[in-house]
Protein backbone atom coordinates (compact mmCIF):
# COMPACT_ATOMS: atom_id res chain seq x y z
CA UNK A 1 0.00 0.00 0.00
CA UNK A 2 2.54 2.66 0.18
CA UNK A 3 4.65 2.13 -2.30
CA UNK A 4 1.54 2.48 -4.18
CA UNK A 5 0.22 5.36 -2.78
CA UNK A 6 4.27 6.66 -3.18
CA UNK A 7 4.13 6.13 -7.16
CA UNK A 8 0.48 7.63 -7.07
CA UNK A 9 1.53 10.78 -5.47
CA UNK A 10 4.69 10.97 -7.23
CA UNK A 11 2.62 10.61 -10.28
CA UNK A 12 -0.23 13.51 -8.93
CA UNK A 13 3.01 15.84 -8.74
CA UNK A 14 3.44 15.10 -12.37
CA UNK A 15 0.23 16.14 -13.37
CA UNK A 16 0.54 19.87 -11.15
CA UNK A 17 2.22 21.63 -14.44
CA UNK A 18 4.55 18.78 -15.22
CA UNK A 19 5.73 16.40 -18.21
CA UNK A 20 6.53 12.55 -18.70
CA UNK A 21 9.30 11.85 -21.25
CA UNK A 22 8.63 9.93 -24.31
CA UNK A 23 10.22 6.82 -25.10
CA UNK A 24 9.81 3.07 -25.28
CA UNK A 25 9.97 1.44 -21.70
CA UNK A 26 13.20 0.35 -20.79
CA UNK A 27 14.42 -2.90 -19.49
CA UNK A 28 14.80 -2.58 -15.81
CA UNK A 29 18.38 -4.00 -15.61
CA UNK A 30 18.75 -4.67 -11.96
CA UNK A 31 14.82 -5.33 -11.28
CA UNK A 32 12.28 -3.29 -9.10
CA UNK A 33 14.72 -3.79 -5.96
CA UNK A 34 17.68 -1.14 -6.31
CA UNK A 35 20.68 -1.58 -7.44
CA UNK A 36 21.13 -5.29 -5.80
CA UNK A 37 18.03 -6.98 -6.71
CA UNK A 38 17.08 -6.84 -3.32
CA UNK A 39 16.47 -5.56 0.22
CA UNK A 40 17.01 -6.14 3.56
CA UNK A 41 14.50 -7.66 5.62
CA UNK A 42 11.55 -5.60 7.17
CA UNK A 43 12.37 -2.80 4.19
CA UNK A 44 10.76 -4.22 1.42
CA UNK A 45 7.90 -2.03 1.45
CA UNK A 46 9.84 1.13 1.36
CA UNK A 47 11.23 0.54 -2.47
CA UNK A 48 9.34 2.89 -5.00
CA UNK A 49 7.83 1.02 -7.69
CA UNK A 50 9.19 1.61 -11.29
CA UNK A 51 6.24 1.17 -13.55
CA UNK A 52 2.40 2.27 -13.54
CA UNK A 53 -0.53 1.77 -15.88
CA UNK A 54 -2.76 4.80 -15.89
CA UNK A 55 -6.32 4.58 -17.98
CA UNK A 56 -6.84 7.64 -20.42
CA UNK A 57 -9.48 8.70 -17.91
CA UNK A 58 -6.67 9.36 -15.25
CA UNK A 59 -4.51 10.63 -17.47
CA UNK A 60 -6.77 13.31 -18.37
CA UNK A 61 -7.91 14.08 -15.17
CA UNK A 62 -4.45 14.78 -13.87
CA UNK A 63 -2.99 16.71 -16.42
CA UNK A 64 -0.12 14.90 -17.28
CA UNK A 65 1.72 15.43 -20.82
CA UNK A 66 4.21 13.93 -22.19
CA UNK A 67 6.85 15.90 -24.42
CA UNK A 68 10.18 14.21 -26.29
CA UNK A 69 13.70 14.41 -25.31
CA UNK A 70 15.07 16.57 -27.74
CA UNK A 71 18.42 17.27 -29.33
CA UNK A 72 18.88 20.44 -29.14
CA UNK A 73 21.53 23.37 -28.28
CA UNK A 74 21.21 24.27 -24.19
CA UNK A 75 22.85 27.71 -24.19
CA UNK A 76 24.57 28.44 -21.16
CA UNK A 77 23.12 30.64 -18.30
CA UNK A 78 24.32 33.63 -16.08
CA UNK A 79 21.48 33.90 -12.57
CA UNK A 80 20.69 36.83 -11.77
CA UNK A 81 18.16 37.82 -8.68
CA UNK A 82 15.14 39.93 -8.86
CA UNK A 83 11.81 40.23 -7.86
CA UNK A 84 7.86 40.28 -9.25
CA UNK A 85 6.85 44.12 -9.45
CA UNK A 86 3.19 45.11 -11.15
CA UNK A 87 2.70 45.90 -14.84
CA UNK A 88 2.00 50.00 -15.02
CA UNK A 89 0.42 49.50 -17.71
CA UNK A 90 -1.76 46.80 -16.12
CA UNK A 91 -2.01 49.30 -12.85
CA UNK A 92 -4.60 51.66 -12.48
CA UNK A 93 -5.52 54.71 -9.76
CA UNK A 94 -9.08 55.22 -9.01
CA UNK A 95 -9.91 58.91 -7.84
CA UNK A 96 -12.81 60.31 -6.59
CA UNK A 97 -13.59 62.13 -9.88
CA UNK A 98 -16.24 64.91 -7.74
CA UNK A 99 -15.67 66.32 -4.46
CA UNK A 100 -18.30 65.70 -1.31
CA UNK A 101 -18.48 62.92 1.42
CA UNK A 102 -17.75 59.19 1.41
CA UNK A 103 -21.16 57.66 2.06
CA UNK A 104 -20.12 54.11 1.58
CA UNK A 105 -16.98 51.90 0.58
CA UNK A 106 -18.01 48.48 -0.46
CA UNK A 107 -14.17 47.02 -0.89
CA UNK A 108 -11.03 46.31 1.22
CA UNK A 109 -7.79 45.98 0.70
CA UNK A 110 -6.41 42.74 -1.65
CA UNK A 111 -9.90 42.39 -2.71
CA UNK A 112 -10.35 40.83 -6.03
CA UNK A 113 -12.78 43.02 -7.94
CA UNK A 114 -14.10 43.17 -12.20
CA UNK A 115 -13.91 46.44 -14.21
CA UNK A 116 -16.85 48.26 -13.39
CA UNK A 117 -17.82 46.85 -9.95
CA UNK A 118 -18.57 50.07 -7.77
CA UNK A 119 -16.21 50.37 -4.82
CA UNK A 120 -17.88 53.16 -2.92
CA UNK A 121 -20.42 55.75 -3.18
CA UNK A 122 -20.03 59.90 -2.78
CA UNK A 123 -22.43 62.35 -1.86
CA UNK A 124 -21.71 65.20 -4.11
CA UNK A 125 -23.84 68.17 -3.93
CA UNK A 126 -21.67 69.84 -7.11
CA UNK A 127 -23.40 66.81 -9.24
CA UNK A 128 -27.02 68.57 -9.07
CA UNK A 129 -25.53 71.56 -10.38
CA UNK A 130 -23.83 69.13 -13.29
CA UNK A 131 -27.08 68.28 -14.20
CA UNK A 132 -28.97 71.43 -13.17
CA UNK A 133 -26.61 73.55 -15.65
CA UNK A 134 -27.24 71.27 -18.84
CA UNK A 135 -30.77 71.19 -18.52
CA UNK A 136 -30.44 74.86 -18.78
CA UNK A 137 -27.87 75.39 -21.56
CA UNK A 138 -30.69 72.66 -23.58
CA UNK A 139 -33.76 74.55 -22.97
CA UNK A 140 -31.45 77.70 -23.83
CA UNK A 141 -30.13 76.04 -27.15
CA UNK A 142 -33.61 74.84 -28.04
CA UNK A 143 -34.98 78.53 -27.73
CA UNK A 144 -31.72 79.92 -29.70
CA UNK A 145 -32.62 78.20 -32.48
CA UNK A 146 -36.68 78.18 -32.29
CA UNK A 147 -35.68 81.97 -32.78
CA UNK A 148 -33.11 81.29 -34.73
CA UNK A 149 -35.58 80.07 -37.66
CA UNK A 150 -38.04 82.40 -36.73
CA UNK A 151 -35.03 85.15 -37.72
CA UNK A 152 -34.07 83.20 -41.19
CA UNK A 153 -37.66 82.92 -41.97
CA UNK A 154 -38.60 87.01 -41.55
CA UNK A 155 -35.09 87.81 -43.20
CA UNK A 156 -36.13 86.08 -46.19
CA UNK A 157 -39.30 88.84 -46.49
CA UNK A 158 -36.85 91.24 -45.89
CA UNK A 159 -38.37 92.04 -42.40
CA UNK A 160 -35.26 90.68 -40.15
CA UNK A 161 -31.82 93.18 -40.84
CA UNK A 162 -28.60 90.55 -41.56
CA UNK A 163 -27.34 91.61 -38.37
CA UNK A 164 -30.10 90.39 -36.47
CA UNK A 165 -29.78 87.04 -38.20
CA UNK A 166 -26.12 86.96 -37.30
CA UNK A 167 -26.53 87.52 -33.76
CA UNK A 168 -28.99 84.64 -33.37
CA UNK A 169 -26.45 82.29 -35.32
CA UNK A 170 -23.83 83.38 -33.42
CA UNK A 171 -26.29 82.66 -29.75
CA UNK A 172 -27.46 79.14 -30.87
CA UNK A 173 -24.05 78.08 -32.22
CA UNK A 174 -22.13 78.91 -28.58
CA UNK A 175 -25.42 77.58 -26.68
CA UNK A 176 -25.25 73.97 -28.17
CA UNK A 177 -20.92 74.09 -27.68
CA UNK A 178 -21.85 74.76 -23.78
CA UNK A 179 -24.55 72.02 -23.44
CA UNK A 180 -22.56 69.46 -25.07
CA UNK A 181 -19.39 70.68 -22.90
CA UNK A 182 -21.84 70.17 -19.97
CA UNK A 183 -23.19 66.59 -21.20
CA UNK A 184 -19.70 65.46 -21.87
CA UNK A 185 -18.41 66.63 -18.20
CA UNK A 186 -21.47 64.13 -16.94
CA UNK A 187 -20.31 60.88 -19.38
CA UNK A 188 -16.43 61.80 -18.18
CA UNK A 189 -18.22 60.81 -14.50
CA UNK A 190 -20.01 58.01 -16.06
CA UNK A 191 -23.10 59.72 -15.49
CA UNK A 192 -26.31 60.84 -17.66
CA UNK A 193 -28.76 63.68 -17.41
CA UNK A 194 -30.95 61.91 -15.66
CA UNK A 195 -30.51 60.23 -12.37
CA UNK A 196 -29.94 60.45 -8.42
CA UNK A 197 -29.07 64.06 -7.83
CA UNK A 198 -26.20 63.76 -5.25
CA UNK A 199 -24.82 60.41 -5.24
CA UNK A 200 -22.17 59.38 -7.23
CA UNK A 201 -21.00 55.59 -7.88
CA UNK A 202 -17.19 55.15 -8.01
CA UNK A 203 -16.49 51.85 -10.37
CA UNK A 204 -13.29 49.81 -10.46
CA UNK A 205 -11.99 50.70 -14.25
CA UNK A 206 -10.01 47.21 -14.69
CA UNK A 207 -10.21 44.09 -13.00
CA UNK A 208 -7.62 43.03 -10.44
CA UNK A 209 -6.55 43.21 -7.02
CA UNK A 210 -7.17 46.23 -4.72
CA UNK A 211 -3.42 46.89 -3.35
CA UNK A 212 -4.22 50.03 -1.59
CA UNK A 213 -7.69 51.48 0.15
CA UNK A 214 -7.46 55.33 1.22
CA UNK A 215 -11.34 55.77 2.00
CA UNK A 216 -13.52 55.31 4.80
CA UNK A 217 -17.44 56.41 5.03
CA UNK A 218 -18.11 59.64 6.53
CA UNK A 219 -14.45 61.10 4.58
CA UNK A 220 -14.36 64.03 2.86
CA UNK A 221 -13.14 63.98 -0.72
CA UNK A 222 -11.52 66.21 -3.80
CA UNK A 223 -12.15 65.15 -7.29
CA UNK A 224 -8.38 64.55 -7.68
CA UNK A 225 -7.76 62.57 -4.34
CA UNK A 226 -6.92 58.70 -4.94
CA UNK A 227 -9.53 56.23 -3.20
CA UNK A 228 -7.86 53.04 -4.64
CA UNK A 229 -5.40 51.45 -6.28
CA UNK A 230 -6.44 48.31 -8.66
CA UNK A 231 -3.18 46.03 -9.71
CA UNK A 232 -3.85 43.32 -12.51
CA UNK A 233 -1.57 40.06 -11.83
CA UNK A 234 -2.76 38.23 -15.26
CA UNK A 235 1.34 39.59 -16.54
CA UNK A 236 3.43 40.95 -14.05
CA UNK A 237 6.93 41.87 -14.59
CA UNK A 238 10.07 40.12 -12.92
CA UNK A 239 12.90 42.59 -12.83
CA UNK A 240 16.32 41.00 -12.41
CA UNK A 241 19.38 43.34 -11.22
CA UNK A 242 22.24 42.32 -13.37
CA UNK A 243 26.15 43.57 -12.31
CA UNK A 244 27.24 45.57 -15.56
CA UNK A 245 30.69 43.30 -16.03
CA UNK A 246 27.73 40.56 -17.29
CA UNK A 247 26.42 43.49 -19.92
CA UNK A 248 28.29 41.91 -22.66
CA UNK A 249 26.65 38.90 -23.08
CA UNK A 250 23.01 39.76 -21.97
CA UNK A 251 20.99 40.93 -25.04
CA UNK A 252 17.01 41.92 -25.20
CA UNK A 253 15.24 39.20 -25.97
CA UNK A 254 17.41 36.63 -24.49
CA UNK A 255 15.50 33.75 -23.06
CA UNK A 256 15.01 33.94 -19.47
CA UNK A 257 13.41 31.40 -16.82
CA UNK A 258 12.03 32.77 -13.83
CA UNK A 259 12.58 30.59 -10.31
CA UNK A 260 10.49 32.20 -7.26
CA UNK A 261 11.41 31.12 -3.70
CA UNK A 262 8.24 30.97 -2.93
CA UNK A 263 7.71 28.30 -5.54
CA UNK A 264 10.65 26.87 -6.69
CA UNK A 265 8.81 24.18 -8.55
CA UNK A 266 7.16 26.14 -10.50
CA UNK A 267 9.43 27.95 -12.93
CA UNK A 268 8.04 31.21 -15.38
CA UNK A 269 9.43 31.54 -18.91
CA UNK A 270 10.06 34.75 -20.75
CA UNK A 271 11.95 36.99 -22.34
CA UNK A 272 14.34 39.74 -22.06
CA UNK A 273 11.92 43.26 -23.12
CA UNK A 274 13.93 46.08 -21.82
CA UNK A 275 17.27 46.89 -20.22
CA UNK A 276 17.75 50.21 -18.51
CA UNK A 277 19.70 52.81 -20.13
CA UNK A 278 21.16 53.91 -16.84
CA UNK A 279 23.87 51.76 -14.41
CA UNK A 280 22.53 52.33 -10.53
CA UNK A 281 25.37 54.17 -9.27
CA UNK A 282 24.85 52.69 -5.97
CA UNK A 283 24.41 48.76 -6.51
CA UNK A 284 26.58 48.89 -10.11
CA UNK A 285 23.78 46.87 -11.16
CA UNK A 286 21.27 47.25 -14.86
CA UNK A 287 17.84 46.68 -14.46
CA UNK A 288 16.56 43.82 -16.79
CA UNK A 289 12.64 43.29 -17.33
CA UNK A 290 11.04 40.21 -17.95
CA UNK A 291 7.38 40.36 -18.32
CA UNK A 292 6.14 36.89 -17.06
CA UNK A 293 2.30 35.19 -17.46
CA UNK A 294 0.73 34.61 -14.14
CA UNK A 295 0.02 31.11 -14.31
CA UNK A 296 -1.73 29.62 -11.81
CA UNK A 297 -2.60 32.58 -10.43
CA UNK A 298 0.23 32.59 -7.49
CA UNK A 299 2.13 35.53 -8.38
CA UNK A 300 2.74 38.17 -5.45
CA UNK A 301 4.14 41.61 -5.96
CA UNK A 302 7.37 41.78 -4.30
CA UNK A 303 7.91 37.75 -4.50
CA UNK A 304 12.27 37.34 -4.83
CA UNK A 305 13.61 35.02 -6.55
CA UNK A 306 16.35 34.23 -9.84
CA UNK A 307 16.60 34.52 -13.09
CA UNK A 308 18.26 31.92 -15.28
CA UNK A 309 19.35 34.28 -18.63
CA UNK A 310 20.77 32.60 -21.79
CA UNK A 311 23.36 34.32 -22.88
CA UNK A 312 25.77 34.57 -25.76
CA UNK A 313 29.31 32.57 -25.30
CA UNK A 314 31.45 32.69 -27.93
CA UNK A 315 33.47 29.95 -26.32
CA UNK A 316 30.04 27.69 -25.61
CA UNK A 317 29.86 24.81 -27.59
CA UNK A 318 27.10 25.17 -30.64
CA UNK A 319 26.94 21.85 -30.94
CA UNK A 320 23.13 19.71 -29.90
CA UNK A 321 22.70 17.94 -26.72
CA UNK A 322 20.31 15.91 -25.21
CA UNK A 323 18.26 17.42 -23.18
CA UNK A 324 14.98 17.02 -21.08
CA UNK A 325 12.49 19.52 -20.32
CA UNK A 326 12.61 21.51 -16.87
CA UNK A 327 9.12 20.55 -16.00
CA UNK A 328 9.70 16.95 -16.56
CA UNK A 329 12.08 16.43 -13.92
CA UNK A 330 10.61 15.90 -10.29
CA UNK A 331 12.18 14.22 -6.63
CA UNK A 332 10.68 11.45 -5.61
CA UNK A 333 12.04 9.99 -2.15
CA UNK A 334 15.21 12.52 -2.66
CA UNK A 335 15.98 11.05 -6.04
CA UNK A 336 15.94 13.59 -9.51
CA UNK A 337 13.72 11.14 -11.84
CA UNK A 338 11.62 11.24 -14.46
CA UNK A 339 8.68 9.25 -16.06
CA UNK A 340 8.82 7.68 -19.06
CA UNK A 341 6.06 6.55 -21.16
CA UNK A 342 6.54 3.74 -23.28
CA UNK A 343 5.16 2.07 -26.47
CA UNK A 344 2.51 0.01 -24.64
CA UNK A 345 1.40 3.81 -22.61
CA UNK A 346 2.91 2.70 -19.13
CA UNK A 347 4.85 5.04 -17.18
CA UNK A 348 8.29 3.90 -15.91
CA UNK A 349 10.16 5.80 -12.91
CA UNK A 350 13.68 6.90 -13.98
CA UNK A 351 16.47 7.97 -11.60
CA UNK A 352 18.65 10.64 -13.62
CA UNK A 353 21.64 12.57 -13.69
CA UNK A 354 21.43 15.81 -15.06
CA UNK A 355 24.43 18.59 -16.69
CA UNK A 356 24.51 21.89 -17.29
CA UNK A 357 20.94 24.07 -17.14
CA UNK A 358 19.52 25.98 -19.88
CA UNK A 359 16.44 28.36 -19.75
CA UNK A 360 13.62 25.46 -20.07
CA UNK A 361 15.65 22.37 -20.27
CA UNK A 362 18.38 20.18 -18.69
CA UNK A 363 21.19 18.89 -20.48
CA UNK A 364 21.01 15.40 -19.56
CA UNK A 365 24.50 12.74 -18.84
CA UNK A 366 25.24 9.98 -21.05
CA UNK A 367 24.76 8.00 -17.95
CA UNK A 368 21.31 9.21 -18.19
CA UNK A 369 20.55 8.44 -21.53
CA UNK A 370 21.69 5.45 -21.35
CA UNK A 371 19.57 3.95 -17.91
CA UNK A 372 16.14 5.62 -19.78
CA UNK A 373 16.94 4.98 -23.61
CA UNK A 374 15.81 8.25 -24.87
Amino acid sequence: MRRTLSLSLALALLGCGAKAVEGAAPEQAHGDHGEHGEHEEGHEHDALPRRVELSPQVVTEAQIQTEPVQMQVVAPVLFATGHIEADPGRTAQVPAKVGGIVEEVLFREGDPVKEGQVLATVRAPSLGSLRADLASLQARTTSARTNLTRLEALAERNMASQQELAAARAEATALEAEAQAAKQRLQALGLGAKGKATVFSLRAPISGYVMQRNAVPGQPVTPEQTLATIVNLDRAWFVARLFEHLLAKIRVGAAVEVELNAYPDHPFHGTIEFLAPKVDAEAQTVMARIPIDNREDILRVGLFGKARIAISDPRAAPEPVLAVPRDAIIEVAGKTVVFVRGEDGAFELHEVVLGTAGPGWWRSSKACARASRW
